[in-house]
């Protein structure tokens, strides 16, 4: 993925902190249904990574964030590393919002994010706070080792198979002691409406088409022992989706907007055009609440051991 990245020497100026590819974005983005996807020839992402979808992912993570009642999880242990000067990594950032949130809360320490696919914030953000296009499942392109990097919301991503080869890249750019958070959902949702039970299985049926296996989520943590961490952490949430708290409903706005980014390839494993597609969707949309629909989200803490 280029060349590596070395610490950056402390400024007082704010700055970009982008560092692209060599290869041209546009090459990189394909059109289907007006929504623009990645074309990279070995991903099995199935979301879009256009403005919609960004300020989907933003709303994620807010949604994540009051969920887990805070940006880290078991805070007790992970804020410590904070208040020191610490690297910190989030691979598979997207639009940096985990980030961007913590960088400004931590001052002192420096924030690094890649992801496949250059979604970055374009306007100026904190000069602690550096992105940059790299693939997790390459070696991450960083000559200094990290204190703390999170992985979430990887199950559309990446192959049952190349989990292990994600983490175990993780763990090779921590530092010993260092601390790995990965976030999960189970995109299976648990619900008696007919027609999100269609687009559950029809889901399904697709990502296992392509390699995936939907019911990672609550796998994490044998694939973490596999690559020698030590799992200090574990939880899991049943979230209600479109019913409940506002917060809840507006994690069926994120679900179901989901589905709707999924439309060119869930439209033709159910035999629908887009419009039809999108009108099951919205149909099975309004019946979250009814239906009492809930989904899974799981997150995990491994540490590389400190004799590593």
């Amino acid at each position: 993925m280029g060349s590596k990245t070395s610490k950056p020497q402390t400024s007082n100026k704010p700055s970009m902190n982008v560092t692209t590819s060599n290869t041209d974005t546009v090459s990189r983005t394909r059109v289907m249904a007006e929504r623009e996807y990645h074309n990279v020839e070995t991903s099995t992402y199935v979301l879009p990574k256009d403005d919609q979808e960004k300020d989907r992912l933003h709303e994620q993570h807010y949604l994540i964030k009051e969920k887990f009642g805070g940006n880290l999880l078991k805070p007790e242990l992970t804020a410590k590393l904070f208040e020191k000067d610490i690297n910190v990594l989030d691979a598979g950032c997207g639009p940096a919002t985990w980030l961007m949130d913590l960088s400004t809360e931590y001052p002192n320490s420096n924030f690094y994010g890649v992801d496949l696919a250059e979604t970055f914030p374009q306007a100026i953000y904190p000069r602690n706070l550096h992105l940059q296009v790299a693939n997790v499942l390459e070696p991450l392109p960083f000559d200094f080792k990290f204190d703390f990097i999170q992985i979430r919301l990887f199950v559309f991503a990446l192959r049952e198979s190349e989990w292990e080869i994600a983490f175990r890249n993780v763990y090779n750019a921590l530092k010993p002691g260092g601390i790995f958070q990965a976030i999960e959902s189970c995109p299976l949702v648990n619900t008696n409406d007919p027609d999100m039970i269609s687009l559950r299985d029809n889901m399904a049926q697709l990502v296992r088409k392509k390699q995936q296996n939907p019911e990672m989520a609550s796998q994490l943590d044998k694939v973490m022992e596999q690559v020698n961490f030590k799992v200090i952490h574990k939880q899991t949430l049943e979230i209600p989706l479109g019913h409940g708290t506002p917060a809840d409903i507006a994690a069926g706005d994120v679900s179901m907007g989901a589905l709707i980014g999924m439309a060119p390839f869930m439209a033709p494993q159910m035999n629908l055009d887009i419009e039809e597609y999108k009108a099951l969707v919205n149909k099975a949309a309004a019946n979250l609440g009814p239906a009492k629909t809930t989904i899974t989200l799981s997150g995990y803490l491994g540490q590389r051991p400190s004799d590593s």
